[in-house]
């Protein structure tokens, strides 16, 4: 069976999504798998401006972002936007549109909606005999996603079947598989190794700071603001902060490791994420699809700090619905749940419990064997 697996660089978690999926479909000897960036298959500008618009709305104007989310995703407006968006996506990825005629693959696997709606234009046309499997990697869809000629939609959480039949995919089309994140994160490892591994305290509260790949986010002034806490609240924490690729919040939160009063534990780019979610008690992150479904995973509570409007807002309203986490909107909220959890520890293990009902731990697993054979491998 020939397989093409596509995404779009646009934020990293559609990336990553992919890369769960092709290393579970690894161990399929059936599978004959190709794997790209549908970016890497538009005209220049087109693949240059694409995640730089995206990432430059959510970062710097994000109310902004969030009007133009919401907007886009009314009916009325999407159904007059629509071809307008179809004809833009043919005339920039004509070689992506070449790519899935010449492979001519049995089965097109999307974790990102731009190759979806391309794919689904070939199928409408009659020019692709295909599947068309659209992975929704929110836990709810937008319109953008609506690659209506997928044989399937892979959703997240019962919720987000729900969401996808109101849209008016039928009912049969829809197979709630969860997030596809690294196998990794669903093996539970001894906790108390991984913190002498990791070189932290055994015993304190781990408190796990995350601002994505790039280190975004308010994290140096919760950091600073953590300092702020009575001690006798502060010596009962270890705050664990991961700067991805910021090297400036890096270096200006080294220096404040050895500052008395805070157990402070500061990492640069790390690719054993999923330790460090083991070891950790609760994490303060945003609300991106790939990082809930990894947090999930790791059955690990959240403090979902300011979630930019559009689907960070959706994900994190599935979530704090669930009880499986808390959103705070200022630095000041972020430090009351922390206070609030140490307080009352028995919070944290209410929120653990909830987890189940969300995680889907085996989630790119069960996406490839489905794929792969028709069917979810158990």
């Amino acid at each position: 069976m020939k397989i093409l697996l596509a995404h779009a660089y646009a934020g990293i978690g559609h990336k990553k999504a992919a890369e769960a999926i092709r290393d579970a479909l690894a161990g399929f000897e059936e599978v004959e798998l190709t794997t790209v960036d549908a970016l890497d298959y538009t005209n220049a500008f087109f693949k240059f401006s694409y995640p730089r618009v995206y990432l430059f709305l959510i970062n710097r104007v994000p109310l902004a972002w969030g009007f133009l989310y919401y907007l886009l995703d009314l009916r009325a407006v999407d159904v007059f936007l629509a071809p307008m968006r179809r004809l833009v996506h043919s005339l920039n990825a004509k070689r992506f549109t070449r790519l899935v005629l010449e492979k001519d693959p049995d089965t097109v696997v999307c974790t990102h909606f731009l190759p979806a709606d391309i794919v689904s234009g070939l199928k409408r046309k009659g020019l692709f005999k295909g599947r068309l499997i659209t992975v929704v990697t929110d836990f709810l869809a937008h319109s953008f996603w609506m690659a209506r000629a997928s044989d399937y939609f892979i959703g997240a959480i019962e919720r987000t079947r729900q969401d996808l039949v109101r849209r008016g995919i039928k009912e049969d089309r829809v197979k709630v598989l969860g997030i596809p994140c690294e196998p990794k994160f669903g093996v539970s490892r001894d906790r108390r190794q991984l913190i002498k591994k990791l070189g932290l305290d055994d015993g304190p509260f781990n408190l796990l700071i995350m601002g994505g790949g790039f280190g975004t986010g308010p994290v140096k002034k919760i950091v600073h603001a953590i300092y702020d806490i009575e001690a006798r609240t502060r010596e009962k924490l270890q705050v664990i902060v991961i700067c991805g690729k910021n090297q400036r919040l890096f270096e200006e939160l080294s220096k404040k490791k050895s500052d008395p009063g805070l157990r402070l534990c500061v990492f640069g780019y790390m690719n054993n994420i999923d330790e460090f979610m083991e070891a950790a008690d609760c994490i303060i992150t945003k609300s991106g699809g790939l990082t809930v479904s990894e947090s999930l995973s790791k059955k690990l509570p959240m403090i979902i700090i300011q979630p930019i409007p559009g689907q960070e807002t959706r994900n994190c309203r599935i979530l704090t619905g669930y009880g499986t986490a808390v959103r705070a909107n200022t630095v000041g909220q972020v430090i009351d749940h922390v206070k609030d959890f140490l307080s009352f520890p028995e919070k944290i293990i209410g929120m653990r419990a909830r987890i189940n009902l969300l995680a889907y731990p085996d989630a790119a697993r069960a996406i490839a064997g489905f794929v792969a054979r028709g069917k979810i491998e158990q």
